[in-house]
């Protein structure tokens, strides 16, 4: 008669054999050297939960992710006590959620271990993953919150507390608290540059300085866009005085975004200043056009408009020229530069069309349906220093 096995017990077995079937089925996983066994406890170790935490360690270390969660969570709840072993399971946890891409996962590893930690050592570092997460999630005020915290602690680096400001700035932003963006990403910008000075750190990256610098001239962008003009004729004058002041910091601070030799950024903001100028050649182009003009006097309005404003296509093309140019120097490829070639060769086609165009606009530079206008998601372009899991992806500038 075969002996009685407690239910538990084979309900532990079975999950944990479950888990690392799912796990050996992940691309690029590595299976044990030794079968299941290599790395899952023995059935007499199930109920050690420091035995289950050395499990769940090796297949985190092998990458078996499932099997790796499904470990942690068993460790946790058969009632570990000592807080070194607390701690490697919570965080542990963590880092196997972030390597199915599970940001809920990620979250609720995270705020265990900061329920049971809260003064922890490593708080900093755990909070900014959460901060992360939080961002994927599109929870943009949490991660504002914990990113704030993040830079606000004692003792980081510039280039630490550089991305949680820059990583806040972009949560602001996406609430369209630009004020506070504004004064946020300005803040990072400013460390960076006091660092430069001091030469008090060697960055090994460019990328959040870039971010920062991007998104302050995206604000200005944004509100560049939110100037309409319109009629009576005093509001239209006011307004175009509105808009290209507001260009005018926008150029600005796009140029100052591509100082920081970052290429993405560089990139981003290139396409951006020829979509900036191509957005303010058709507020111009279609502007309201006053009701007492003729038809004669409407086509001489358009036609000597076009002539005044031609300047405006022939930056945008420059801008775009010189950013392929640059991309194709240092072999940068990407989504983000195909459709810079799409926008350069849609305004080259409106600069050579043969059509007269008497008494109306030209056709658009700026299609109405293009509205991701914005630097796109990355996924394998950046340096391996820039490839971390949780980098936001670029939020387009929605018109």
């Amino acid at each position: 008669m075969l002996p009685m096995v407690p239910a538990r017990l084979v309900v532990a077995v079975v999950l944990a054999l479950g888990a690392a079937g799912c796990a050996g089925s992940k691309p690029g996983s590595r299976a044990p050297t030794e079968g299941p066994a290599a790395s899952q406890p023995s059935v007499q170790d199930v109920d050690d939960p420091a035995k289950v935490l050395a499990a769940a360690e090796r297949a985190l270390d092998e990458e078996r992710a499932a099997e790796a969660v499904a470990l942690f969570g068993r460790a946790l709840s058969a009632g570990l006590s000592d807080d070194e072993h607390l701690r490697r399971a919570w965080l542990g946890l963590a880092q196997a959620h972030e390597l199915l891409h599970d940001c809920s996962g990620v979250l609720r590893a995270t705020d265990g271990y900061l329920d049971r930690f809260a003064q922890a050592g490593d708080r900093v570092q755990v909070v900014a993953r959460r901060g992360a997460c939080e961002a994927e999630l599109e929870r943009w005020e949490a991660s504002a919150t914990s990113f704030a915290e993040v830079a606000a602690a004692p003792e980081q680096l510039p280039s630490t507390r550089i991305e949680a400001l820059a990583r806040q700035g972009y949560a602001l932003f996406n609430l369209d608290r630009w004020d506070d963006a504004d004064k946020v990403l300005a803040r990072a910008d400013a460390i960076f540059e006091e660092a430069e000075r001091e030469q008090s750190e060697r960055f090994s990256s460019y990328y959040f300085v870039g971010m920062a610098r991007f998104y302050r001239a995206a604000i200005l962008h944004r509100r560049f866009r939110d100037v309409a003009i319109v009629l009576p004729e005093t509001v239209m004058a006011e307004r175009f005085k509105q808009k290209l002041e507001l260009l005018v910091k926008a150029q600005d601070a796009y140029n100052h975004t591509i100082k920081a030799k970052h290429m993405f950024w560089v990139s981003a903001s290139g396409y951006q200043l020829g979509h900036l100028f191509g957005e303010f050649y058709d507020a111009l182009m279609y502007a309201p056009v006053p009701k007492w003009l003729d038809e004669r006097q409407r086509q001489i309005y358009y036609e000597e408009l076009k002539k005044q404003i031609r300047p405006v296509v022939d930056k945008a093309v420059w801008v775009l020229e010189k950013n392929l140019e640059t991309a194709r120097r240092l072999g940068y490829e990407s989504e983000f530069i195909a459709q810079t070639e799409a926008k350069l060769s849609h305004l080259q086609q409106v600069l050579v069309s043969d059509e007269a165009g008497l008494g109306k606009p030209h056709p658009r530079l700026v299609a109405e349906s293009e509205t991701a206008v914005g630097p796109p998601i990355e996924t394998g372009e950046q340096a391996p220093a820039d490839r971390k899991l949780f980098v936001p992806s670029m939020t387009p500038l929605a018109p």
